[in-house]
C-alpha cells in the first residue's frame, strides 16, 4: 500500500498542464485568508486531452472550519447539510472559475467509507491537483484524503461489480461511478477521455488496490491474471450490490436536493446552467422572468422537456469503451 500511496501523493503534487490557475488563487487566498489549508484544482482543464475551447478552471478550496469564512448567516447555516457550497468567481480581465468549498473535517469524512454520497467522493476517485497548501502539515493530510477517497471508490465499485471483470474495466467502473450517482448534464464520452488522459496513474492505483487492499479482498478475488471477480454466495453478492444501487440512489437524491441550494450562493446559477445544456447538448430554452427569478417553482416544464430529450441524466450502468 505504501507504492500505491506515494505515486497518489506524487501525482497530485504535478502542477496543471493546460490551464494558468494562478491568478484565481489569490481572489480566493484574499477572500477566506488564513482559513484556506488548501486548493486543489480538478476536472477538464487538468489535460490537454479533456480540455476543451468552453472548459474553465475547477476548484476545491478546504478550510479549518466555517468560523470566519462566511459573511452570511444563511451561508453558514447551509454548510452543513449537504456540502459543498459552490460559487463562482470573475475575474477583471472576463475569465472566470467555479470552486467548491467545504471545511477539513467534512472532507475527511466524504472521503470515507463514511461519505454521506458519492459528490465529493466520486470527484477525488479521480486525479487532482493540489496547487496550494498552508505547510506541508496541511499538505500531507490533503494528499491523504485523496489516496481514501480514491480506496472507497474502488469498494464501492467492487460492491456493485457483476461477472468477472479486467484491472482496466475496473478502473473504467471506479471512474464512471461519480457520474452513475449524479444527475447532470455531461457528454456521452467523458470517462473514457478521462481514461485515456491519466491512463498510467489509473491503472498504477485501481487494479493494484485489488491485489493490496485488504478490504477489497473481501469483496472480490482474483481468477487468472488480470481478471477478478466478486467473492461469496449469490445472496452476499445480491446483497451487495442492493447496498451499493441504494447507496448511487441516495446521491443522485442528495445531488437535487442540493440544487436550491445553489440558487443561494452561485450568482447566475440559472444562466450558467442554461449554458452548459445549450454548450453540451444543443439545447437553447427561452425562459420568462417569473422562470429565472423562481425557476423552482416555474421551471419544471422545462425540466422535464430535458428529462424526456435525455439532457439530464445519470451515466450508464458501464462506461462506453473508447473506440480504436
Amino acid at each position: 500500500m505504501e507504492e500505491i500511496r506515494q505515486t497518489v501523493y506524487r501525482k497530485t503534487s504535478e502542477l496543471p498542464p493546460a490551464e494558468n490557475y494562478a491568478p484565481f488563487l489569490q481572489p480566493i487566498l484574499e477572500r477566506y485568508g488564513s482559513r484556506v489549508l488548501g486548493i486543489f484544482m480538478y476536472g477538464s482543464v487538468l489535460s490537454q486531452m479533456t480540455r476543451s475551447s468552453t472548459s474553465f478552471p475547477d476548484f476545491f478550496v478546504i478550510t479549518a472550519g466555517y468560523r470566519g469564512v462566511f459573511n452570511r448567516l444563511l451561508h453558514w447555516l447551509l454548510a452543513y447539510p449537504l456540502p459543498p457550497h459552490i460559487y463562482h468567481l470573475n475575474l477583471p480581465d472576463g475569465r472566470h472559475c467555479k470552486y467548491n468549498l467545504v471545511s477539513l473535517r467534512r472532507f475527511r469524512r466524504e472521503c470515507s467509507h463514511r461519505a454521506s454520497d458519492i459528490y465529493i467522493l466520486g470527484r477525488f476517485g479521480k486525479r487532482v491537483a493540489l496547487v496550494y497548501a498552508r505547510g506541508e502539515q496541511a499538505r500531507t493530510a490533503l494528499q491523504e484524503c485523496c489516496l481514501q477517497a480514491m480506496r472507497n471508490v474502488a469498494r464501492w465499485t467492487a460492491r456493485g461489480a457483476e461477472g468477472s471483470f479486467s484491472g482496466e474495466q475496473f478502473a473504467l467502473d471506479c471512474l464512471n461511478i461519480s457520474y452513475r450517482g449524479e444527475t447532470r448534464v455531461e457528454a456521452s464520452s467523458k470517462v473514457p477521455k478521462l481514461f485515456q488522459a491519466e491512463r498510467d496513474f489509473y491503472l498504477a492505483i485501481y487494479p493494484r488496490l485489488l491485489e493490496q487492499d485488504a478490504a477489497l479482498g473481501k469483496l472480490v478475488q482474483p481468477t487468472g491474471a488480470d481478471s477478478w471477480r466478486p467473492r461469496g454466495g449469490r445472496l452476499l453478492r445480491w446483497l451487495r450490490r442492493a447496498r451499493f444501487q441504494w447507496f448511487l440512489k441516495k446521491s443522485r437524491i442528495r445531488g437535487i436536493l442540493r440544487w436550491p441550494k445553489f440558487l443561494v450562493t452561485v450568482e447566475g446559477w440559472v444562466d450558467i446552467i442554461l449554458a452548459k445544456i445549450e454548450r453540451t447538448k444543443g439545447i437553447k430554452l427561452e425562459i420568462t422572468a417569473r422562470q429565472r427569478r423562481h425557476p423552482l417553482i416555474y421551471g419544471w416544464p422545462h425540466f422535464f422537456r430535458l428529462l424526456r430529450a435525455g439532457a439530464i441524466r445519470s451515466a450508464e450502468k458501464k462506461p462506453p469503451k473508447k473506440k480504436d
